[in-house]
């Protein structure tokens, strides 16, 4: 095999090892524009299900890991009169890279998603801190004022949607062991905006934190 022979089938060769990538970073970018396209179109809806809050997040998550970063290390063959000394020049030199700018579509929703996520993450935590202080034979004294926290923070964590109770059904709520609104009372059988007070004699009740008469419990809590 002559040298010009030789030099041209080295070329040819390192063409063929380059396709892959190339092929692999345009297909990227396509994948890239698609998700972008449909996070656009999931951010568009004004109320999502939950299956496309979750398919929104997924998608937004996906983008981030994915696209975020630039296409660094791409290399491309020089146009022109090709040769085999060209070729083997143009796969061995790399081209700059153009950063892919990421485009994250912010809406009310997202916002409010990214909260409760990290606020549910919070309750975990607290809550598990609770159980290895028990584990370790801490008292329920010791341990009170973390889970009255809990109790108060991540009993209900997304109060996001207000519905206005009229009073029949707040009486029939309260009729049934369950707080005006519905919701579930704490431990102590108390609601949200209410502490459970000794008021003295073995006589306990739930007062408002904005002042007010005090009433007798609702139940135990876990009684439901």
């Amino acid at each position: 095999m002559n040298k010009k022979l030789k030099n041209l089938f080295v070329g040819l060769c390192a063409v063929v090892l380059c396709a892959p990538a190339l092929a692999a970073d345009v297909s990227q970018r396509t994948d890239c524009t698609d998700i972008q396209a449909r996070i656009n179109q999931l951010s568009a809806i004004e109320s999502p299900s939950a299956e496309q809050e979750s398919e929104l997040s997924a998608l937004q998550a996906q983008y981030r890991a994915d696209c975020s970063r630039s296409a660094s290390g791409r290399r491309t063959i020089a146009s022109g009169r090709v040769t085999a000394s060209n070729m083997v020049a143009a796969a061995a030199t790399p081209v700059a890279a153009t950063p892919v700018v990421e485009t994250v579509v912010v809406t009310a929703r997202t916002i409010l998603n990214e909260y409760l996520t990290e606020r549910q993450n919070l309750c975990n935590e607290l809550k598990s801190d609770i159980d290895k202080l028990v584990a370790n034979g801490a008292s329920d004294a010791e341990t009170e004022p973390l889970q009255n926290q809990y109790d108060a923070d991540c009993e209900e964590i997304d109060r996001s949607e207000t519905v206005d109770i009229d009073e029949e059904t707040a009486a029939r709520n309260v009729s049934s062991g369950l707080c005006e609104d519905g919701s579930k009372p704490n431990k102590f059988g108390c609601c949200e905006g209410e502490t459970f007070t000794d008021m003295g004699n073995l006589v306990f009740a739930c007062c408002p934190d904005d002042g007010g008469a005090c009433y007798p419990p609702i139940n135990s809590g876990d009684a439901i």
